[in-house]
């Protein structure tokens, strides 16, 4: 005598193994890749400081990077930045600086130490600048610094909705900096 199934539960656990199966190699995951809007867009003049931008080092990675507790982060495994994060805001901060009528000679140096999404559905950008212009013969060195921390609220959950007002806050860092230098 032998032990076998019926034929419609033989079939009907043919069928759940394979949807199981299915559901536990998941198929390939998704990428989204972003970049900052002004980050392609050229700088209206290249009369501008030497610029550079310095990241804390959980926001230099791929993921674009969200706050999902105020001690806590998460980066993102499928949306991902399309390059490295500080040359995409090197290229943001000249254009949106050319745009606000930035000094044109000098350096500026940038430390970011929020760049993310926060819990409460904002961007948030935050850190601290320091310019020096060159010394010329007619005046001394100038020197600025300042300080920032900016949210901008998204309007839509998603990440391009994050990326687009993390460039938004990006801008305005850019004026405030630009203002305070004239």
């Amino acid at each position: 005598m032998t032990n076998r199934l019926p034929l419609p539960l033989a079939a009907l656990l043919l069928a759940m193994s394979a949807l199981l199966g299915a559901c536990a190699s998941g198929g390939p995951a998704s990428e989204y890749s972003y970049l900052l809007p002004a980050a392609s867009e050229p700088a209206a003049s290249d009369q501008l400081p030497r610029v550079r931008v310095d990241v804390a080092g959980y926001l230099d990675q791929a993921g674009v990077v969200v706050e999902t507790a105020p001690t806590s982060v998460h980066a993102a495994r499928q949306h991902l930045w399309a390059e490295p994060l500080p040359s995409q805001l090197r290229r943001a901060l000249r254009h949106h600086l050319a745009t606000a009528g930035a000094p044109a000679q000098g350096r500026l140096s940038i430390s970011l130490t929020r760049f993310q999404g926060t819990a409460d559905g904002n961007a948030r950008v935050s850190g601290q600048w320091h310019y020096r212009a060159e010394q010329s013969e007619q005046q001394e060195s100038l020197e600025r610094s300042g300080r920032f921390d900016l949210t901008r609220p998204l309007s839509q959950d998603g990440y391009p909705e994050l990326v687009t007002r993390l460039d938004a806050a990006w801008q305005a860092v850019a004026q405030q900096i630009a203002d305070a230098l004239r």
